[in-house]
């Protein structure tokens, strides 16, 4: 039963934007809507035209006017905006793609939304033009790099708190301490940084603004305390960082980039306020201010030779 009453709401529904699509295209021609137009744009009989207009009129406010002697509808002006988002096949078509495309990469709690939101936008369309996107959507395949994200249950609970501007409470595992303490955290920011999920903000313990690793929160229960929030710019905060540690005196660097490092150089995106300048094929020099050298020493390694840190001139 209850599936029955979703698809006549998702069919009046796609009717109304079917008309409104078409009643807004002619005023912006200068034309009129005649009714069999509307008629064939609906696939229905005049006694539903009749029904969808009212509707439009007395519970939406739309302006529309019907004029006897065309037999035509139009509006009287095109400010009236339909609840519903005006986008075209083919740019549905494009936004099933991009779901697909990244779902599999999109972190966790974002990525079992996508498709449902999709299929909320789906919902305008008829049957036959909404399963044939859905094909469509199933004849792409596109193949990416997992992701893997511990601590994404605190992500939502953390969005709360930022929005709504209220202090947590939590548990948080020092890994450089080895051990567990009580916090009380005020959220500024989420940052997502190679597979994992970090917060800052105002710890009321150290009285700085440190980095959480979410992964490592043990337990933590959104207060009802509303906190004063202070100055914080995240683009300064991590100006000097080559990944998601800052802290330290910001120095130039230079990395000498070699073999295949220095070949694909040219395709990745650095961190902001990093350039690379190829000198060959197989070299070039990779240039940045950084503060804290953990992070960019342990990537150098990873690199095998092909990385090496230059003195400084």
């Amino acid at each position: 039963m209850a599936r029955e009453k979703f698809s006549k709401f998702r069919s009046r529904l796609w009717k109304v934007v079917a008309i409104d699509r078409q009643l807004r295209e002619q005023f912006r021609r200068g034309r009129p809507c005649t009714k069999q137009s509307l008629l064939d744009e609906i696939s229905g009989n005049e006694r539903t035209l009749r029904r969808l207009i009212e509707l439009m009129r007395i519970d939406l406010d739309a302006p529309i006017e019907f004029d006897r002697a065309l037999k035509s509808y139009k509006y009287t002006h095109p400010n009236w905006i339909c609840p519903n988002v005006h986008l075209d096949e083919d740019e549905l078509q494009a936004l099933a793609t991009a779901v697909q495309a990244i779902q599999p990469v999109t972190p966790a709690p974002f990525a079992e939304r996508l498709d449902q939101l999709l299929a909320k936008l789906l919902d305008a369309l008829p049957e036959a033009r909404r399963a044939e996107i859905r094909r469509t959507q199933e004849q792409i395949e596109i193949i990416p790099a997992p992701v893997r994200s511990k601590g994404a249950q605190w992500v939502a609970p953390l969005l709360k708190a930022m929005r709504d501007e209220l202090s947590v409470d939590m548990t948080y595992h020092a890994m450089s301490k080895d051990c567990e303490s009580e916090r009380r955290f005020d959220p500024y920011h989420l940052r997502y940084d190679k597979g994992a999920w970090y917060a800052i903000g105002y710890d009321h313990l150290t009285r700085h603004f440190p980095v959480f690793h979410l992964a490592r929160i043990r337990k933590l229960t959104v207060s009802e305390d509303i906190f004063t929030k202070r100055p914080f710019d995240a683009k300064t905060y991590f100006k000097d960082s080559f990944g998601i540690i800052v802290g330290g005196k910001a120095q130039t660097v230079r990395i000498k980039l070699t073999g295949w490092t220095a070949r694909t150089a040219g395709e990745k995106i650095w961190p902001a306020g990093f350039s690379y300048q190829a000198t060959s094929e197989d070299e070039g020099i990779l240039t940045g201010r950084v503060g804290d050298f953990t992070e960019l020493g342990a990537w150098v390694a990873a690199c095998q030779g092909d990385a090496k840190i230059l003195p400084r001139s």
